[in-house]
């Protein structure tokens, strides 16, 4: 299991720390790093949303199951939801080992995702492969 051990103070783990970069960048409200089964790994801000956290990953994974096997897709690595005032909830699956962990990222309108989010991935992956 991935964990994000935090020291407290100043000092970010580094999921933590890949994550306050990704908000930074942009220009996001608040994002998770979870596990499949919705447990966190991480979040920024710090304060972290338990019910937020594993409404996302639920939605992730019934959409993604759902998509997969209705229309015969590979797996799903991204769902985006957009709501009416063009606020997005982006959810990107991460492979680790024979499981998963779900990068999630709330995105305020007029604000791109894609580089911010493929970067925070990039990184993460690196960490896990260590």
């Amino acid at each position: 299991m991935i964990e994000d051990k935090h020291s407290g103070g100043e000092n970010l783990s580094p999921f933590s720390e890949i994550l306050e970069e990704m908000n930074q960048e942009g220009g996001f409200d608040r994002s998770v790093l979870a596990t499949s089964e919705g447990l966190p790994i991480a979040s920024s801000p710090l304060q972290l949303d338990q019910e937020l956290t594993s409404a996302m990953i639920a939605m992730l994974q019934q959409v993604g199951a759902e998509t997969q096997d209705h229309l015969n897709l590979a797996a799903v690595d991204e769902v985006t939801i957009r709501t009416e005032d063009r606020m997005h909830l982006v959810c990107r699956r991460i492979q680790s080992g024979s499981d998963w962990i779900c990068l999630c990222a709330l995105v305020p309108a007029g604000c791109y995702y894609r580089r911010a989010t493929n970067r925070a991935v990039r990184r993460i992956n690196q960490i896990i492969e260590e």
